[in-house]
């Protein structure tokens, strides 16, 4: 009987069979057996798959609400989404701090100055950047106050000597070749709106007064001569003193990297096509020396452009009469000007001039330890490029990358496009986009700038 009732205790005193407690997993992989075959087969022991996704910041909307419906549809992926400065998470990766599956930054240049800075510490392939596959586009534009722009406008349009903008508006009236010996360093920033307008536009020569009598009585009867558009008065452009361009800082952003390239290939090959690489080994010097004169002088540099763009406006023209950014992130400082809070601001855009493609990467794609997360990752880019996923874009301000339509074919509750042409935004505009050097000539550049400048 004492042995019975030992045998019955050790049974944990029940007369049925012990059953073990359900794995957490276990109902998951019901619902998973249940995803479409697009979605592909779940992970090991029937768990999802887990993407990691790192992202630009101006992304964010549009991924969140793909990878909510995106994830509804495919329960065994499931994504999770990390937004960061295009550099910030280059050098998190470089530092071994970050390994997510999938990297989506804003520009391509930025995979080529991962790339290179990889192959410095490791032999590890990274990722394979001929296999990027871009998802949305946003061009880099200039975003000014109105004055200043219509001034802008005007600048560029009597340009002769075709120098291009970046080199023209960013450093206007600086010399290709300057003097440095005699400029202080607090005085090497770009001219004033007034010598810059005066260079551009010189006064006439007195006209001849018989002429002038002569042409007065030819026009008695002729119609009156439309009114050009009001341009500020020599006493308004002197109050505006220097001109105020802002970019972000090329070491630590991409559209800064973007505008320093489009300023050092304008000034070594002017609006040329071609490689910057034997230029700029010719003229290194040169070109450290035209960014010195007009760069070093300056104080503060935002860190992004998402940064410099919120809170430009915020200081208003006496700090900037406009700054450099993308596209994509001109529009929450529309919306917010609708309720006239601000004054007017129009969108100005380069004929030259980079687009950002959002080019996604698979990272570590020879990790067989990671097989199952990168097919994932690989099935929600294929989702991405769906045509209601890449329309749905428009809505956050962004180009689709893998639709070749108009804008304004789509037809959206909400396309931004089209409520903001009054600031100056372009259904299609037409852009000339000068290659992208490899990560040396990037290294390259961000040395000379660094030493121009005195900045890290």
């Amino acid at each position: 009987m004492v042995g019975v009732i030992a045998a019955f205790m050790a049974l944990g005193g029940n007369l049925v069979d012990a059953v073990p407690q359900a794995a957490e997993f276990a109902e998951v992989r019901d619902e998973l057996g249940d995803a479409p075959l697009e979605c592909g087969p779940p992970g090991p022991l029937g768990q999802p798959n887990l993407v990691e996704v790192v992202h630009s910041f101006d992304q964010g909307p549009w991924l969140s609400q793909a990878a909510d419906a995106f994830m509804k549809q495919c329960p065994n992926v499931q994504l999770r989404l990390t937004a960061g400065d295009d550099f910030e998470v280059a050098n998190a990766i470089l530092r071994g701090e970050l390994r997510p599956t999938l990297w989506a930054p804003a520009e391509e240049l930025s995979l080529r100055y991962l790339e290179i800075r990889w192959r410095e510490q490791s032999h590890e392939l990274l990722f394979r950047i001929d296999e990027r596959r871009p998802l949305v586009r946003s061009p880099l534009v200039a975003l000014l106050h109105e004055a200043q722009f219509r001034t802008l406008r005007a600048i560029r349009e009597a340009d002769r000597e075709g120098l291009g903008f970046w080199a023209d508006a960013l450093c206007p009236t600086i010399p290709r070749a300057p003097a440095l010996d005699s400029v202080l360093q607090e005085d090497m920033l770009p001219g004033t709106w007034l010598d810059w307008f005066v260079q551009r536009n010189p006064p006439p020569p007195p006209p001849d007064p018989r002429l002038a009598a002569k042409k007065r009585r030819s026009a008695a009867g002729a119609p009156p001569t439309p009114a050009a558009p009001l341009l500020p008065t020599p006493d308004e452009l002197r109050s505006w003193g220097r001109v105020k361009l802002g970019f972000p800082a090329p070491t630590s952003s991409a559209g800064g990297l973007s505008t320093l390239l489009l300023m050092a290939r304008q000034h070594l090959l002017g609006d040329a096509a071609g490689d910057i690489t034997p230029a700029l080994e010719r003229e290194a010097e040169l070109l450290q020396r035209w960014l010195r004169r007009c760069n070093a002088g300056r104080d503060e540099w935002f860190a992004s452009a998402l940064l410099l763009t919120d809170h430009v406006f915020d200081l208003g023209p006496k700090s900037y009469d406009g700054v450099i950014t993308y596209e994509s992130l001109v529009f929450p400082i529309l919306a917010r000007l609708q309720s006239d809070e601000l004054g007017e601001v129009r969108v100005y855009y380069p004929s030259t001039t980079l687009v950002a493609d959002h080019p996604a990467v698979l990272m570590w794609p020879d990790d067989e330890a990671r097989a199952h997360e990168l097919d994932a990752a690989r099935r929600w880019l294929q989702y991405l490029g769906r045509e209601e996923v890449q329309r749905s874009a428009i809505s956050y301000g962004l180009r689709p990358g893998q639709l070749d339509r108009p804008l304004g074919a789509f037809d959206l509750e909400k396309n931004p496009f089209l409520d903001m042409r009054r600031f100056g935004i372009q259904l299609e505009p037409t852009f000339k986009e000068p290659p992208r050097p490899d990560g040396a000539v990037l290294l390259r550049l961000l040395e000379l700038w660094r030493d121009a400048t005195g900045r890290s």
